[in-house]
């Protein structure tokens, strides 16, 4: 039995056939680039195993973290468009060992019409990606730096579970947009609520 279909509860058997047997199989290791900025985009992809991180890239290469794919969900930026090709506007990047399948945007042009299934399926990614992009931005607006860290640290766990963070200071600094002095500095100060344990190049997230 298919472990996957589960990802998929709102598929019938048939868009569920065709989606495996056209799609093609992509691995990744946790840091490899899934998406670069500028990249031409000819798929769909879905995620079926692991974690992505989703980030915005300025020209010099920085990164701003925006939220994670998780599988069963599709990258909104992917189904945005139907025609056979375009520019990614985003950059997306392993965190664990991750598989994904992409679908050719030229055969989901069909599926709008004939899978009312695939259109909610669509609709519920655009609706996961709104409501991610809605909550970043409340952060960054009405927010301090404390509880934006909070937020990204807790974007990392896995179903509430704590977990060790395999990251520098300075590269969450980077992503954040911020310096690693005050990045260490908030780190120390949640340390000290028993909210991490800080190791060399590691992050305990334990609340």
């Amino acid at each position: 039995m298919d472990d996957r279909k589960s990802l998929f509860p709102g598929f019938n058997q048939d868009l569920y056939n065709l989606m495996t047997r056209i799609s093609t199989r992509s691995f990744h290791e946790a840091g490899d680039r899934v998406l670069s900025t500028g990249q031409f985009i000819r798929s769909v992809a879905i995620v079926t195993k692991g974690k992505i991180k989703i980030c915005r890239e300025d020209l010099d290469g920085n990164e701003f973290f925006l939220y994670h794919l998780i599988p069963g969900q599709a990258c909104a930026y992917t189904l945005s468009f139907e025609a056979p090709s375009f520019v990614c506007n985003i950059m997306a990047k392993a965190i664990e060992e991750t598989e994904m399948w992409l679908i050719p945007l030229t055969a989901i042009q069909k599926w709008m019409t004939k899978y009312p299934c695939w259109n909610d399926f669509v609709i519920k990614n655009f609706h996961n990606h709104i409501h991610q992009l809605t909550k970043v931005m409340d952060l960054i607006i009405f927010k301090g730096m404390d509880e934006r860290l909070n937020y990204y640290l807790q974007a990392h766990k896995k179903n509430g579970q704590p977990v060790r963070l395999q990251i520098s200071h300075q590269e969450i600094a980077n992503e954040m947009s911020t310096s690693r002095e005050v990045i260490s500095r908030l780190l120390k100060k949640m340390e000290q609520q028993g909210k991490v344990i800080l190791h060399r190049n590691q992050i305990e997230l334990i609340a």
